[in-house]
């Protein structure tokens, strides 16, 4: 079944809260000096069972200008509006208002009831009506339904009832699917049971037992006891207005403006690019910086507002692309509607749409973003991930996409699907998710790539090819172009994939290498190679160390070690540690020596192996020690012994 709100809104004192009361049998007005006031202050919540068995949450709003922030708190979530206006007094200024936050907030369907109409005669109903129209005149509520009414006699209740199930008919379904979010409109605590936060359940579904967040604070906790109406429900849905009983936190913890989200959901933000249409009624022309008020879901927060593309001020009237400075974290989503008030005095100038929750911070001269919020502004799922991919300037997963675009699942699945079928999208992977890249980017990508490695191995000819890690470190450089830039793993290694599958590069022992180029020796360098190799054979058991080798040879450590490196690959010499080098075979003779002196005597000592291989102490341990890494030895004391021995 279809679950939806229905707000009133109108000038104060037309009746409203009167109305919802004859409508529903609820009186919304709760509070104390309420009653004693005879206007309303907070909001009203009520039931309202429509014809055909349809009910629908019914929010009534405060109508004194000095209460738009608590009419904005519930406003933000109607899915209709019930419009009211009084036979006695016509249209008003906070009924204009209203009408303007309404059509802001982008609610699309309504009624209008004239109410009072026991007071005046059908002259000044008529009066009404047009007056009415007038006001409606562009507007989301032009042409709507207008019901004439009497709260006290009845007239026009039934017809009313009529009229708004008939708009519900056109209400479009909220998504219930998915992770769920609910501004939070009032907090308060009951004894034994705790905490308690009622708001309109703006998406997916809710039940006792499951684990949310408080955002902005980002604190954890389960949600118990679900209430709809004052009824416990095994789960609620978007479009009901929704109690819960929050355990572990306590009342000066969470307030008004918070939101209650599914975990993993949504982060708060201090800037946001949208849409801004200023009112064509605003006082005066936004300047850039301006110092205003944003209204989004049940939250006020003070923001600075910066004109892009390098515009000093926004006259009434005109729309315009916008990134607001938040001055504390709100939790926004893309395509959410806000409202706008001036700092003061206060009055709503405008509002619009958010484009980008977490966007970059822009320059007020920078025009180039114009671009991009144009594109998120047509909303195109397809448009849009290539715009993340562009942004990322690397391939992304779906999550990624998700994350950063803010769409639901299914729409950026479609997108993704029909951008590979069209072949605009590339699929990579390296046996994790898979990551998709524009074909463009994904051929610059390889070329960088292919050159890093050329440039690398011309850096260092002797080297067989470039090492996997060096190569992420320095494409992170070149890429970055200086500024920070993260190339993860598995964005690399899926990149690295899909070039050796192009036939560009090949990979062996975890070196990368251009394919059909090895290493590069030319003549000086191979007679090197042959004479280090024959002064490590000649040494027997005791050639020089690493520092001699250099010495003798005269070439520095960094082309030793790429010299030693391709006798230890060709497999002419073996390393014992990393100054002392020994030519292919001697260690196996060195082990069959000492196993065999072993098994005749039992233990070993430095001198004994000193003697048996005709090496200095120097040599003697660390070739002990080797062997206890082979585990062919242990120590005891100042003697080896077999390392199974005892074991």
């Amino acid at each position: 079944m279809k679950n939806f709100i229905i707000g009133t809104a109108g000038h104060i004192d037309h009746g409203k809260t009167e109305l919802v009361k004859a409508l529903t049998g609820t009186d919304t007005d709760r509070l104390k000096e309420e009653k004693e006031r005879g206007i309303s202050i907070e909001l009203g919540f009520a039931e309202l069972e429509l014809p055909g068995g349809v009910k629908a949450g019914v929010v009534d709003v405060p109508g004194h200008e000095h209460f738009i922030k608590n009419m904005l708190a519930g406003a933000t979530g109607f899915d209709l509006v019930l419009l009211v206006v009084a036979a006695d007094d016509g249209v008003m200024p906070q009924t204009v208002e209203h009408l303007a936050i309404v059509d802001l907030l982008g609610v699309h369907d309504g009624v209008v009831a004239i109410t009072k109409a026991d007071l005046v005669g059908e002259d000044m109903i008529e009066l009404v009506k047009e007056d009415v129209t007038d006001a409606l005149r562009g507007t989301v509520l032009e042409g709507a339904e207008v019901v004439v009414t009497s709260s006290r006699t009845g007239l026009g209740l039934d017809e009313l009832r009529e009229a708004l199930a008939r708009a519900a008919d056109r209400v479009r379904s909220r998504d219930v699917e998915g992770p769920f979010r609910l501004p939070v409109d009032r907090v308060f605590t009951l004894r034994g049971i705790g905490t308690v936060v009622t708001g309109t359940l703006w998406e997916g579904s809710v039940a006792d037992g499951e684990e949310a967040v408080v955002q902005p604070a980002g604190r954890r906790l389960r949600v118990r006891n679900v209430q709809v109406h004052g009824k416990e429900v095994d789960r609620a849905f978007a479009g009901q207005r929704v109690a819960m009983n929050l355990p572990g936190i306590s009342k000066k913890d969470i307030s008004r403006g918070d939101v209650i989200l599914s975990p993993g959901y949504l982060s708060p933000t201090l800037m946001a690019d949208a849409t801004l249409y200023l009112l064509e009624n605003a006082p005066h022309p936004l300047k850039n910086r301006s110092r205003v008020r944003f209204h989004h879901g049940t939250s006020e927060v003070m923001a600075r507002v910066i004109l892009l593309g390098g515009r000093d001020e926004l006259p009434p009237g005109e729309s315009h692309y916008v990134q607001f400075r938040l001055e504390s974290p709100a939790v926004l989503r893309y395509g959410d509607r806000y409202i706008l008030r001036s700092y003061s005095p206060i009055t709503t100038i405008g509002g619009g749409r958010i484009l980008d929750s977490h966007p970059r911070k822009h320059r007020h001269h920078q025009v180039e973003v114009l671009k991009d919020l144009e594109v998120r502004e047509r909303a195109d799922p397809r448009e849009l991930v290539l715009l993340a991919i562009e942004e990322k300037g690397l391939p992304v997963s779906r999550p990624d996409l998700l994350e950063r675009l803010e769409l639901k699942a299914e729409e950026v699945g479609r997108a993704v699907e029909g951008l590979l079928q069209e072949g605009s999208l590339v699929e990579i992977s390296d046996e994790g998710e898979p990551l998709y890249v524009d074909s463009p980017r994904l051929s610059r990508l390889t070329e960088a790539i292919v050159l890093q490695v050329e440039e690398l191995h011309s850096a260092n000819p002797l080297k067989a090819g470039v090492e996997k890690e060096v190569l992420r470190q320095r494409l992170e450089d070149r890429l970055g172009k200086g500024k920070y830039f993260q190339l993860k793993p598995e964005t690399y290694l899926a990149l690295l994939k899909s070039v050796v599958h192009a036939g560009l590069l090949e990979v062996e022992g975890g070196k990368v290498m251009v394919r059909g180029k090895g290493r590069i020796l030319g003549e000086q360098d191979r007679a090197l190679l042959d004479d280090l190799h024959a002064l490590i054979r000649e040494g027997g058991f005791c050639p020089p160390m690493f520092k001699e080798l250099g010495e003798r040879l005269k070439v520095d450590r960094s082309k030793l070690r790429d010299l030693l490196g391709i006798l230890l690959e060709e497999g002419k010499i073996e390393q014992v540690n990393p100054e002392y080098f020994l030519a292919a075979g001697r260690l196996a003779e060195a082990e069959k020596r000492v196993l065999d002196f072993l098994s005749r005597q039992g233990k070993l000592g430095v001198g004994d192996l000193r003697d048996m291989l005709g090496a200095s102490r120097k040599y003697a341990i660390p070739l002990l020690e080797h062997l206890d890494r082979r585990r062919i030895t242990r120590r005891e004391g100042d003697f080896r012994v077999p390392y199974k021995a005892g074991f």
